[in-house]
Order: structure tokens, then sequence, then C-alpha cells
């Protein structure tokens, strides 16, 4: 009787290890994926909860047309940013910052700074366009249910 006490928390907690290492692979590009696609699920959260304010909002068709514009227009921004790029990106770009001399800080900071500074007014451009689209009350409402939905 013992014995199968013993054999059946051995295999319980065995399962469970199996379960929790391969829930999230520890090796380098399985791990970024998991990670990624933990950051893509957040998202997508934050997306269907902006749809579902919007869709309270009860947009008119003017509204609904302006709003896909809009979003067509951010998208071509961003294309448009893309490609003004040398394909250089993440570590690729370090190669501006490194010499035999050591590492030029200030210089990326300034960069990093710089990028993250274009990207906040692009965001900020697009909500105030989006802003504009809305009447005063659907403001109003908006801000409510905004509100609501971070409480």
């Amino acid at each position: 009787m013992k014995t199968l006490q013993v054999l059946t928390i051995v295999a319980i907690t065995g399962l469970a290890g199996t379960v929790a290492a391969n829930a999230c692979p520890s090796n380098g590009q399985n791990k970024q994926m998991c990670e990624k696609q933990k950051m893509c699920q957040k998202n997508n959260n934050k997306r269907t909860q902006m749809k579902d304010i919007f869709q309270k909002l009860e947009l008119a068709p003017e509204q609904k047309v302006a709003m896909k514009e809009n979003r067509k227009e951010m998208r071509e921004q961003m294309k448009t940013k893309r490609s003004q790029r040398d394909g250089k990106r993440g570590m690729a770009n370090m190669g501006e910052f490194v010499s035999a001399n050591g590492f030029e800080k200030e210089a990326f900071i300034d960069k990093a700074t710089q990028k993250a500074q274009t990207r906040i007014e692009m965001r900020a451009e697009r909500f105030e366009k989006t802003m504009n689209i809305l009447t005063p009350e659907q403001r109003i409402k908006f801000v409510s249910l905004l509100q609501e939905k971070q409480k």
C-alpha cells in the first residue's frame, strides 16, 4: 500500500514537471517565440477592449469609413517608415556606436530616444485623429467607457 502511494506521488510529480517544462520551452528561439506569443495575446486583449468600446459608441457609417481611412493611412505611414530604414534592426545598428575606443553611450541613447519619440508622436497623432472623428457626446461616452475598463 505504501509503495503504491510513493509511486503515485512520483508519477504525479513527474507528470507535473514534464508539463511545466514543455509549457514554455527553455531553448533560446522557442523561449523568444513563447514570449512573443504572450505579448501578442496581451496586445490582442487590449485591441479587443478598444474594439468593444468603439462598438458601444454606435458610430455612424461615415465615422466608420473615417476610422478605416485613419487606420489605412497609419499603415501606409508605417510602411513608408520601414522602407526608409536601411534594413538594420536590433544589434545590426550597434556598429554605429561601437568602435575601438569603446561604446558611444550618449549617441546610442540619443538615437533610441529619437526613435521612441517618433513612435509616441505617431501614436498621439493617430489617436488625435480618432478622437476628432467622434462627436462631443461620443467623446464623453468614450472617456467613461475607458475609465470603466481601467478599473
